[in-house]
């Protein structure tokens, strides 16, 4: 790969990204353009000139700039001296790259590999892609579903900390005490919720537990993989606290193998594949994955000239696209069959058969 990507330097053009892939890094005739970086509050583009003949190779800073930053999971990152870009075009295909900073703003690439250029495909069943509606009784604003099929739901009863939180079985509901905004529930039937304060916690034994850190939305695979996305990132639980792996997300669910799947904050949809962030077309405004790696998305928020809010469609992925499935809603996750539940705009709440 090194000595092609020398060859690149002259003359060489390089497939454009599209716009919504805008966050990518570049190299294109020697320079290696890198539209954000993330160095603690501060955010930057930077442009990186290929020293010719350098072994190992070595780019000098040439031109940076501050920009605003997106929340993108694709920008770039440097710390304690080390720069990390998750993905940058070369003589189209994509690697991730890795720096350090040598002083006299040059910087010696020390790692690098391709990036995968599919984040997952599995078997489409094409009838789900038009299912029966069976409504369920009472109203909700999310719910969660774990890998042995238990079901619980933020309702639409104002609680202190968000809303109301029940188990739904069989033979009715259980209420728990407190309230939630966000929920998913472990293979093992327990609930993680997200409150109105971006607290976090679990249900063990009968109560809630806290668990350190704060969130915007909670995802839990069919392994028991624990993730969240905040603000300041997206998180990976391992048992006593948290593991960033960078970025920063509104929505996220976990697949069968503990891969997660993220909505950022720019509605841009994600998946973490071999470690390193890849972006899936399209948008979303929620994200929902069942136990058999089914992956669903809702589309994000529209609004009417009169502020009043549009239907929002129902998409399943295909490996390479997103189908569109009928129906419509707001949240939405999936079970272990991979037939999705989804609350709607009325709070109504469906399932999918």
């Amino acid at each position: 790969m090194w000595r092609h990507f020398k060859l690149m330097t002259f003359g060489c053009m390089l497939v454009t990204s599209s716009a919504s892939r805008a966050q990518v890094a570049d190299f294109h005739q020697g320079i290696l353009t890198v539209p954000e970086v993330i160095a603690g509050e501060v955010a930057f583009s930077a442009e990186f000139r290929l020293l010719e003949d350098s072994e190992p190779m070595r780019f000098e800073l040439i031109a940076s700039a501050n920009v605003s930053p997106t929340g993108s999971l694709l920008a770039a990152t440097f710390h304690e001296g080390v720069l990390n870009i998750p993905e940058a075009s070369v003589g189209g295909s994509t690697y991730w790259l890795e720096f350090k900073n040598t002083g006299n703003r040059l910087f010696t690439l020390t790692d690098w590999g391709e990036l995968s250029p599919a984040p997952v495909t599995f078997s489409v069943n094409p009838a789900k892609l038009d299912p029966y509606w069976q409504q369920l009784p009472g109203f909700a604003y999310d719910v969660g579903i774990g890998a042995n099929g238990d079901v619980w739901v933020i309702g639409t009863d104002p609680r202190p900390g968000g809303f109301g939180i029940y188990h739904l079985s069989r033979h009715g509901g259980f209420a728990a005490p407190g309230g939630a905004l966000r929920i998913d529930v472990d293979p093992l039937g327990n609930p993680w919720i997200v409150n109105f304060y971006h607290e976090i916690y679990r249900w063990v034994d009968g109560y809630w537990q806290r668990i350190p850190g704060e969130a915007l939305d909670v995802g839990i695979g069919a392994d028991g993989s624990v993730w969240v996305a905040s603000y300041e990132g997206v998180y990976l639980w391992n048992g006593l606290g948290w593991i960033n792996y960078g970025g920063s997300g509104s929505r996220i669910d976990v697949g069968p193998n503990g891969q997660p799947w993220v909505v950022g904050m720019s509605d841009h949809i994600y998946t973490l594949v071999e470690g390193f962030w890849q972006e899936l077309p399209g948008f979303a405004g929620d994200i929902g994955v069942g136990a058999d790696g089914s992956v669903y998305v809702v589309a994000p928020a529209e609004f009417r000239f009169d502020g009043s809010e549009k239907l929002r469609s129902i998409f399943r992925w295909n490996g390479l696209d997103w189908d569109q499935v009928y129906g419509n809603a707001i949240d939405i996750s999936v079970d272990p069959d991979g037939n999705p539940w989804v609350t709607n705009l009325y709070a109504e709440l469906y399932r999918a058969l």
